[in-house]
C-alpha cells in the first residue's frame, strides 16, 4: 500500500512538472451568468432574465504570448417568462435552464509592468442542454444543441488568479417555435437566441 501511495504521489509530482514546463496549466473557473433572449417575430412577448452561474474545470496552454484555454462548465440561467397556458391573466412564472458549455479559446497575453497580465479571447463553444423545463421544451421548441462565439478579455494577478468578462455571441437558435398570438401579427411562430454575458474568476493550480 505504501509502495502504491509513493507512485501515485510521484506520477502526481511528474504530471505538475511536465505541465509546467510544457506552459500547461489546469484550474476551476466560476462566475455569475447575465442572460438576455432576443425573440423574432413575435412583437409583445417578453423573457426576461435573472441571474445564473457557472462552474467547472479549465485547462490552458500558452507560450510565447499566446496559446489556448479550454473549459468544461455546468452553466444556469434563469428566466420569467409568460405562462402560455394562462394568457388571460398574463401570469408570470419564473423557469432555470442549465447546460453543459464547453468553450474553446485563442489566447492572447499582455504584461502590464511586469507587476500584472491581461488577456483577450475569442473562440467557438457548444452547448449542450442539460436541463430544460418541460413547458418550455414543449411551448418554445427549445434545442438540446447550441453553438456559438466566445469573446473575452480580462486580468492575471498573482499568476495564479484570472478575472475576466466574457460575451457568448450564438450561432443557433436555442429555441425553435415559440407560438404566441400577436395582437398585430395574428399567430406567429418565432425563433429565440439566448446571449449571455459572464462576469468570471479562474484559479489555476
Amino acid at each position: 500500500m505504501k509502495k502504491r501511495i509513493a507512485l501515485i504521489m510521484f506520477a502526481v509530482l511528474c504530471m505538475s512538472v511536465f505541465t509546467t514546463q510544457a506552459g500547461i496549466r489546469i484550474g476551476v473557473k466560476g462566475g455569475v451568468n447575465l442572460a438576455s433572449t432576443s425573440l423574432s417575430e413575435v412583437t409583445n412577448l417578453k423573457a426576461d432574465n435573472l441571474t445564473g452561474f457557472q462552474i467547472g474545470p479549465m485547462i490552458e496552454l500558452s507560450g510565447l504570448g499566446f496559446g489556448f484555454d479550454a473549459a468544461v462548465l455546468y452553466s444556469q440561467y434563469g428566466m420569467k417568462t409568460p405562462d402560455l397556458t394562462d394568457l388571460v391573466n398574463l401570469k408570470m412564472k419564473n423557469e432555470t435552464v442549465s447546460s453543459l458549455l464547453v468553450p474553446v479559446n485563442l489566447k492572447m497575453k499582455f504584461s502590464l509592468a511586469g507587476l500584472a497580465g491581461a488577456y483577450v479571447a475569442a473562440g467557438p463553444y457548444a452547448n449542450f442542454k442539460m436541463g430544460t423545463p418541460a413547458d418550455i421544451k414543449k411551448q418554445w421548441g427549445a434545442k438540446d444543441f447550441g453553438a456559438g462565439l466566445n469573446f473575452g478579455a480580462g486580468v492575471e494577478l498573482l499568476s495564479k488568479l484570472q478575472i475576466g468578462i466574457n460575451y457568448q455571441l450564438p450561432v443557433t437558435d436555442d429555441y425553435g417555435k415559440i407560438s404566441w398570438v400577436d395582437a398585430a401579427a395574428g399567430a406567429v411562430n418565432g425563433k429565440g437566441k439566448t446571449k449571455v454575458l459572464s462576469i468570471t474568476a479562474a484559479y489555476f493550480f
